[in-house]
């Protein structure tokens, strides 16, 4: 049996591997339109931060052709499919100025994300004369233009535009701005118990402003000029625009079912409404929570997800669904480290729940000198009736701790209630171990406020 692959994304490099070991004597091949498998867009932070060179772009292997070739993969690069026809179950594709074929027994779409597309002026990035850098070269052009700039705009504060600030600020010379909105950044993710913490501590070389929504931009002299709908503009040498792209679906055939903010509709096995095509990654939505019914979450964690769901049900395993997601994210901001599962208390607000928050704040980790100015906060949001834990955030300026939105993540997807929480196991080793168990001491301050 022959499965194609169409995308190098983490998604797809992720099934062409998932289906392998699932299912050794099936042939699989994926096709990459550039030369870079796994590429990780967020890259670009990781020069302005010293860890790689910008060189690293071009040369750097996220992904390795070799390791997929040696679990028995053929890897098509710098290859272009043009067409799928469903019926002769065969895709064309472009490569070395050659028009191929090749028929398939299933095909699984994972074309990620790459349009960035604003509906507020019905334009793209690219008529707007906006930076983003979701490929290699996009990427590569972006970090040139960023690091020849002192005034930087970006439109938009959730993980893409925090990121970004968090690592051009340690640069010297730089003026950032960031337009948002919302009347708050990473709104998707945290409450504003946990976003004021970070406001707190933001350099001084940023500057938030919220409550703006982007119409139009324009060139003026070497620079750009911002409009918004508020009739207030603003002059930067560059403008990044910060928001998640849409699914790339340019050559989905009509076969395919796809909703109305350009998604693939599938089913629970990521299953298209062609029984022979899959669709994974950026291009679907997922189930989120016990009381949404799908969302756009385009996370890696989750493109791995429905890669190994898709796999499962093309090798013939059964009763692997999917299940729906609790949106873990993390991520490191002006040296501080942020977490968060589940829905936010906002988000909450809207269901059949009977909502309640506590917010723990730690100022002491252990007597340990490496400790001694450890911070975290930790909020959870829960139901009043039940005890059911719906969702939890955390920010701390220690990396280990971090670690605990794990476990709140695989609690909420257990559907666990706070009294079971209580009594989790965990090591203790005085050199390493807090001298509180947080998890605890949190559930404890909860149970307390609902009697």
């Amino acid at each position: 049996m022959r499965i194609i692959i169409i995308g190098g994304s983490h998604a797809g490099t992720s099934a062409a591997g998932y289906l392998k070991q699932l299912k050794p004597t099936d042939e699989v091949i994926l096709i990459n339109e550039n030369n870079k498998l796994g590429f990780i867009p967020s890259s670009i932070n990781f020069i302005f931060e010293g860890s790689m060179s910008a060189e690293t772009i071009h040369t750097k292997d996220f992904t390795k052709k070799e390791t997929l070739e040696e679990l028995g993969i053929s890897v098509l690069l710098d290859c272009q499919v043009t067409t799928i026809f469903p019926a002769e179950k065969k895709i064309l594709y472009s490569t070395s100025n050659k028009i191929k074929h090749l028929s398939y027994d299933y095909l699984i779409l994972a074309m990620g994300s790459a349009k960035f597309y604003l509906p507020e002026t019905n334009k793209t990035a690219e008529d707007l004369k906006l930076l983003t850098y979701k490929s290699p070269s996009e990427t590569a052009s972006a970090y040139d233009k960023l690091a020849n700039s002192q005034n930087i705009a970006i439109i938009g504060a959730g993980l893409i535009g925090l990121e970004l600030a968090s690592s051009l600020a340690l640069l010297q010379n730089k003026e950032i701005t960031i337009f948002e909105q919302m009347s708050r950044p990473l709104f998707r993710y945290f409450d504003e118990e946990i976003t004021q913490i970070l406001l707190e501590h933001k350099p001084d070389c940023l500057t938030f402003v919220f409550n703006k929504t982007f119409y139009q931009s324009k060139k003026k002299g070497k620079g750009i000029k911002l409009s918004f709908f508020d009739n207030t503009t603003k002059t930067s040498d560059v403008a990044v625009l910060a928001i998640n792209p849409k699914p790339n679906i340019a050559i989905v055939p009509s076969t395919v079912a796809v909703d109305f903010d350009k998604t693939i509709n599938t089913n629970a096995y990521m299953q298209t409404t062609d029984p022979y095509i899959y669709a994974i990654g950026d291009l679907v939505k997922v189930p989120f929570s016990s009381a949404i019914n799908k969302a756009y979450i385009p996370l890696i964690s989750i493109a791995r997800k429905t890669a190994l769901i898709a796999a499962s049900h093309i090798a013939g395993i059964p009763n692997i669904a999917i299940k729906p997601m609790e949106r873990t994210i993390a991520t490191k901001i002006f040296d501080y480290y942020l977490g968060s599962t589940g829905i936010t208390a906002t988000e909450a607000a809207l269901q059949d729940f009977t909502i309640h928050t506590v917010t723990k704040n730690f100022q002491h980790y252990s007597d340990l000198p490496e400790y001694a100015n450890f911070t975290l906060t930790i909020k959870i949001i829960f139901d009043k009736k039940s005890h059911l834990l719906l969702g939890a955030q955390l920010i701390t300026n220690f990396r280990e701790v971090l670690e605990l939105i794990n476990f709140f993540a695989q609690a909420v997807a257990d559907k666990r209630r706070l009294e079971e929480l209580l009594f989790h196991e965990q090591f203790y080793v005085p050199k390493l171990s807090a001298d509180c168990d947080f998890v605890t001491e949190t559930i404890l301050v909860a149970l307390q406020s609902i009697r």
